[in-house]
């Protein structure tokens, strides 16, 4: 063997081991939002939403939909363009409850999905103010690389935990 193609060897060899370390895993939103979901075996019966589905229209929902729940009016917003997919976790029930896990196409959209979670945690809070009967979970929102959650649990303290277990530290 040509020492030429001793060296190609080795570079590609040192290539693929960097191109090994320098990857990072980004797993699937859904599998994010379900883990997340499953630090609750006593939440009450939820709805799952998400952006896109396998031949199947069930639980995908619109995007005028969607940012109903974020600005309350029906329409399209520029967010949606920077939004890689996104899965809602919603109570069916009066009872609070919800995990809104919103991946980001690229890191520098974070801020802007961030501030959209920031207005669904102030209409909560709002609604906290006024609604006596059937008061909500303090939201609170976290951002872990490109995902941004939306938590409304009993214990959001366990979403953060989780979000670093499965996205790595700060």
């Amino acid at each position: 063997m040509s020492v030429f193609s001793r060296v190609m060897i080795l570079f590609l060899a040192l290539v693929s081991i960097s191109n090994l370390f320098s990857c990072t895993y980004t797993p699937p939103v859904s599998r994010v939002a379900s883990s997340l979901f499953n630090l609750y075996p006593s939440a009450p019966p939820c709805s799952h939403y998400f952006k896109y589905s396998n031949n199947s229209p069930f639980g995908q929902i619109s995007c005028e939909d969607f940012f109903f729940l974020y600005i309350g009016e029906r329409k399209k917003i520029p967010e949606w363009d920077i939004i890689d997919d996104f899965y809602l976790i919603l109570s069916d029930t009066p009872s609070s409850f919800e995990l809104h896990v919103i991946r980001a196409i690229s890191s520098s959209d974070v801020d802007e999905i961030k501030k959209l979670l920031d207005k669904r945690a102030s209409l909560i809070r709002y609604h906290n103010s006024t609604e006596v009967s059937y008061p909500a979970y303090e939201p609170d929102v976290f951002v872990r690389g490109r995902y941004v959650v939306l938590a409304v649990t009993p214990d959001n303290a366990a979403v953060k935990l989780m979000m670093k277990k499965l996205l790595g530290g700060i």
